[in-house]
């Protein structure tokens, strides 16, 4: 068999489509293991850092928003959020919520019982999905009432003191952080616009005729696939930059798996923005524009809020005494 020969041409093309088959299935399986093993990685990380701040800011603690029945033992104070001491009159209408108030601040608090957040008791509670969503839900249902009265800074779920002087302590070793950050986002919330690659978008034919022309087609599709790519990246930056030309600041968080995300497709943008309350009209506005200009693209957008400023307030803010 010599190069040239009708034989050997057959056997060159079923070769190329070997390889490319191959390299797709091995593509395909390295993106596969790798999300994996990202997932399990921001998975211990996550657990890891929560069980580091149940511990140190923990042997202390409990949770539950709104007025409860009563429970055995000792209580602690569970904190939603911190406010200007001026605005404290605001807090009295929200359901289970006080505040303890020192200096210029304030927190907004709810009394739970202590015996229910011990360590042990923490790490089956984070083993329990129905149990960490129930209580994300319940701590972000309190802070939209809060923002719904007046700017509040954000706290971290499950933060419980044992004591009210332990709130108070707090409040006053933060008081420099706090106050820089109430500054920061006054008059301002949170939107989050995520932006999905539909996984319904058409797609090219994979015509599985064989020979030179099979494999032609095939080389015209991975073409096509990486333009959409390319087409994709660039619209993602375009996309971020326009809204954060409509924000006071803008960030990008990572970006989350379908099953988190309950969306279809590929997730390329997972945006947050903090936007002046009297620009909330003009940011959705662009986002409208945003969504017809790459719809072509099979994007979809999504837009949430607003929300208490989450991603905008310093992240050691509220540390274990």
């Amino acid at each position: 068999m010599k190069a040239g020969d009708e034989s050997f041409e057959r056997l060159r093309v079923a070769l190329d489509e070997l390889a490319i088959g191959e390299a797709s299935e091995l593509l395909a399986e390295a993106r596969a293991e790798a999300r994996v093993r990202v997932r399990s990685m921001l998975g211990d990380a996550l657990t890891h850092a929560m069980l580091e701040h149940a511990h140190e800011q923990l042997q202390r603690a409990d949770r539950q928003p709104a007025p409860q029945p009563e429970t055995r033992g000792e209580r602690a104070w569970y904190v939603y959020g911190v406010i200007a001491s001026e605005r404290a009159a605001a807090i009295t209408a929200i359901d289970g919520a006080a505040v303890v108030q020192e200096g210029d601040l304030a927190a907004v608090v709810g009394r739970v019982a202590l015996d229910e957040f011990d360590e042990q008791r923490l790490r089956e509670h984070l083993a329990d999905i129905d149990w960490v969503e129930r209580t994300a839900r319940a701590h972000e249902c309190v802070l939209e009432a809060i923002r719904r009265a007046t700017t509040v800074i954000p706290m971290r779920m499950c933060t419980v003191y044992r004591t009210e002087g332990g709130v108070r302590e707090m409040l006053h070793r933060e008081s420099e952080a706090f106050a820089k950050a109430l500054s920061q986002v006054e008059g301002k919330g949170e939107l989050g616009v995520k932006v999905i690659l539909s996984s319904a978008r058409e797609q090219p034919g994979d015509d599985r005729s064989s020979g030179a022309g099979y494999m032609e087609r095939k080389r015209h599709q991975l073409g096509q696939e990486a333009q959409l790519t390319e087409e994709v990246q660039l619209a993602t930056v375009e996309i971020h930059e326009r809204l954060c030309a409509q924000a006071s600041e803008g960030l990008v968080a990572p970006l989350q798996r379908p099953e988190a995300s309950g969306r279809r497709g590929e997730m390329v943008l997972n945006g947050a923005y903090l936007v002046e309350d009297a620009a909330q009209e003009r940011f959705h506005e662009e986002f409208r524009a945003l969504q017809a200009q790459f719809e072509s693209l099979g994007l979809e957008f999504e837009i949430t809020g607003p929300w208490p400023p989450y991603n905008f307030v310093g992240t050691t803010i509220g540390a274990a005494l």
